[in-house]
């Protein structure tokens, strides 16, 4: 096999000089082998400092815990009721009184966190001295947290932090995370999203002193999640994934982690929205999620794109629509756009991600005719079928918003600049891909 430099085979054509013959000529390659480049991989620096305690019961050392790490106040964080509902909130209360630590709880976070709830709380959490604080949720609830960890030494707004125009913090509270949605990863990284309705911004930010203390994952603690939220969930862990696959800087280990979280995500996926009691695909998902966003896809890279996420931001904050739900619309046609460019990178999750029917619990599923796809876009029609089978919309119309939207949506999105780290995006994009997506 001889191949140049650099030479990139994405469309599976291996050049091959046979003995004897004056020149080298092409024959079909399998596709593992149709991304050949020399490997190069970036410098990086691994750091993950949670401690993170995944199994049934794990919350019951929460208590004992916080006491080992000299708290005696905290601040608990909550959101519009489901915990409180499911029992999980008193539970916790009661074993923290119990082991005398004095509590308050702030509750009513919303799916698209915003700043001023952020802010009300660190008022909360100061007013009562806090040591620490313990958010009991999902990805809204934590990203909050984290929010008021930063602000809780500061006396400027937490919005400055994602607007750019604090210093950065040299203090935060510790916090702790009892997990109950598996989605965003938050509990095992240093990210946090909030939103600005006045600006129509919704904006990440980032800091070593965010990361948890520890998190504790319990899949029993799931399994109360509505099936749309769960939906919502592996869209939105599988988007993580994506976004950092579809880097072009090159790492073999890395890519070959990502497209077995996006397999498993499809496979155990679809078995925990079907039957939201089956622990085992619970446990996977819950599991699936952390390490799509903990920095394992990541090492070899200097960063994902997340373009698609950059467009889902601008699209939640116009309609207040879930953020996996914006995902699941927005990466299908994301693909669609940018195909020619990712075309080796779409065959590979082709390959690894197409058995996903067949271990279906649900006989007409699992037994169902392939979908056949355009073949000139590999992928993209299993993930739509994939996207609709468990629930999740493919098209901004099944979310309730009309073609009439279309040019406003794209104004918005030229107004947030909404592009990614490697796959820039323009007007001509912005325009194409909202089409794609109605």
């Amino acid at each position: 096999m001889i191949l140049g430099k650099g030479q990139d085979l994405t469309e599976g054509v291996v050049i091959v000089k046979k003995a004897g013959t004056p020149a080298p000529y092409p024959v079909k390659a399998p596709r593992s082998l149709c991304k050949i480049t020399p490997l190069a991989m970036e410098s990086f620096v691994v750091y993950n400092p949670v401690r993170l305690k995944f199994g049934e019961g794990v919350t019951d050392s929460l208590a004992a815990d916080l006491i080992e790490h000299g708290i005696s106040k905290v601040l608990v964080l909550v959101g519009k009721g489901s915990v409180r509902r499911s029992g999980l909130l008193d539970r916790l209360l009661e074993q923290l009184q119990g082991m005398g630590l004095e509590t308050e709880v702030f509750e009513g976070i919303r799916s698209n966190p915003v700043y001023e709830d952020a802010d009300r709380a660190v008022a909360q959490a100061k007013s009562m001295g806090a040591q620490a604080l313990l958010a009991v949720g999902g990805g809204s609830v934590i990203d909050t947290a984290k929010a008021v960890a930063a602000g809780y030494y500061t006396e400027h707004s937490v919005w400055d932090f994602y607007a750019g125009g604090a210093p950065k913090p040299t203090r935060a509270l510790p916090l702790f995370v009892v997990l109950t949605l598996a989605a965003t990863g938050t509990e095992m990284n240093r990210a946090t999203v909030l939103q600005n309705n006045a600006t129509g911004q919704k904006r990440g930010w980032g800091n070593e002193l965010l990361f948890p203390k520890i998190s504790y994952l319990d899949p029993l603690l799931t399994q109360t999640v509505p099936r749309d939220y769960t939906a919502y969930g592996v869209a939105d862990l599988m988007a993580h994934a994506l976004e950092q696959y579809f880097s072009p800087d090159e790492s073999p280990l890395s890519d070959a982690f990502a497209l077995q979280v996006l397999r498993q995500a499809m496979i155990y996926g679809a078995r925990a929205v079907h039957n939201g009691q089956d622990t085992e695909a619970r446990s996977q998902v819950l599991w699936l999620s952390t390490v799509a966003l903990n920095g394992t896809l990541i090492a070899g890279k200097k960063r994902g794109d997340f373009g698609v996420h950059a467009v889902e931001h601008v699209l939640s904050a116009r309609y207040d629509v879930a953020h996996g739900a914006g995902l699941s619309v927005v990466y299908p046609a994301w693909i669609k756009h940018f195909a020619p460019r990712i075309r080796a990178k779409l065959e590979a999750l082709e390959d690894a991600c197409s058995g996903w029917r067949a271990t279906h619990p649900d006989p007409q599923i699992r037994t169902a005719p392939a979908v056949v796809g355009n073949p000139d876009l590999p992928f993209v029609g299993m993930l739509e079928d994939f996207f609709e089978q468990i629930g999740t919309p493919t098209r901004l119309s099944q979310m309730g918003i009309p073609a009439e939207e279309g040019a406003p949506l794209v104004a918005d999105l030229h107004r947030h600049n909404a592009t990614g780290n490697y796959f820039e995006m323009k007007e001509p994009d912005w325009q194409r891909l909202v089409q794609l997506m109605f």
